[in-house]
């Protein structure tokens, strides 16, 4: 059947020295289809001949000309655009800043907290306060 489908109008007719050819004029199936096919392809070529062309050269020509300059603007018009957003979005980078002055995702270091030990030493003695990772937990070593 696919060989059918892909054949030439002159093989479907059975004309010619091609195996599809001989089969076609051999096989009454295979023959009934290849003229179906043949039907339907005259068929087509017919109504497409009643379409005939929908415009004339000077339509064809003026539709050609529009899609030139509408390709030249699409190739062209983004070498205008593109440095134009670029700019837009560097003017709005520096222009929002935050109400405090920082510009917006600066990174803020703020100073360690201190915490103040609880712990007093006893006299002429000295405490260290080791943290673990549990918080609720802490070394307190007197030396």
């Amino acid at each position: 059947m696919e060989l059918l489908l892909a054949a030439e109008p002159a093989e479907l007719a059975g004309q010619g020295d091609s195996e599809l050819a001989a089969h076609v004029r051999e096989c009454k199936r295979c023959g009934a289809v290849a003229a179906r096919l043949l039907e339907g392809q005259e068929q087509l070529a017919g109504a497409l001949a009643e379409l005939g062309p929908r415009t004339d050269v000077e339509a064809a020509l003026s539709v050609a000309r529009a899609r030139r300059r509408s390709i030249r603007w699409r190739r062209g018009g983004w070498r205008v655009a593109a440095p134009l957003a670029a700019a837009a979005a560097l003017a709005l980078l520096f222009l929002a800043r935050l109400p405090d002055g920082r510009m917006p995702g600066e990174v803020v270091l703020l100073p360690a907290p201190r915490i103040e030990s609880v712990v007093e030493a006893p006299l002429a003695q000295n405490v260290v306060v080791f943290e673990t990772r549990d918080r609720t937990a802490k070394v307190i070593w007197f030396y």
